[in-house]
């Protein structure tokens, strides 16, 4: 059961929240890092969540948590190396609270610009990490052919 329900403390502390992770409530988990608002906290419930269950932990986060999970979410796309993880959890927020959050759009511009720039800056990074693979590719490439090459030659002059 991953809902929230009157059995919570009044005041949920880090215990509260690894107690809900290990119960496999990771709503509860999410809502209680949230409301803590420790960065730590927040990302040990996110990479904690089943990929398969993303899903349905956003589309029950009440939509006063899901702009700042959106927020959080654009500052880890712009620090974190797992870019993959995180769009999963942007593109489902954008699916599903898309219409609620559309009628906000005003207050939370900055952070749809956020995931642009964030974006684009990871394409940019991510471009000149594969040029950068494929030069030394090319280098390694032509290594082996000169050293093939050399090889040849060499059994050549012991045949001689």
């Amino acid at each position: 059961s991953s809902g929230i329900n009157a059995e919570w403390p009044l005041r949920p502390g880090p215990q509260t929240m690894r107690a809900a992770l290990v119960s496999e409530s990771y709503l509860r988990g999410l809502v209680i890092s949230l409301r803590l608002n420790t960065a730590e906290l927040v990302v040990e419930v996110l990479e904690q969540v089943p990929q398969d269950q993303i899903h349905y932990v956003v589309g029950a986060l009440p939509l006063h948590h899901v702009t700042s999970l959106l927020k959080f979410l654009v500052d880890q796309l712009s620090t974190s190396r797992h870019l993959n993880f995180y769009l999963l959890w942007i593109s489902s927020i954008l699916t599903t609270h898309g219409p609620a959050l559309k009628k906000s759009s005003s207050q939370i511009m900055s952070t749809l610009n956020g995931i642009i720039s964030a974006l684009t800056a990871q394409t940019r990074t991510l471009s000149s990490l594969c040029d950068s693979n494929q030069y030394f590719l090319d280098v390694i490439l032509t290594l082996g052919k000169v050293q093939k090459s050399n090889n040849l030659l060499s059994v050549e002059m012991d045949v001689l």
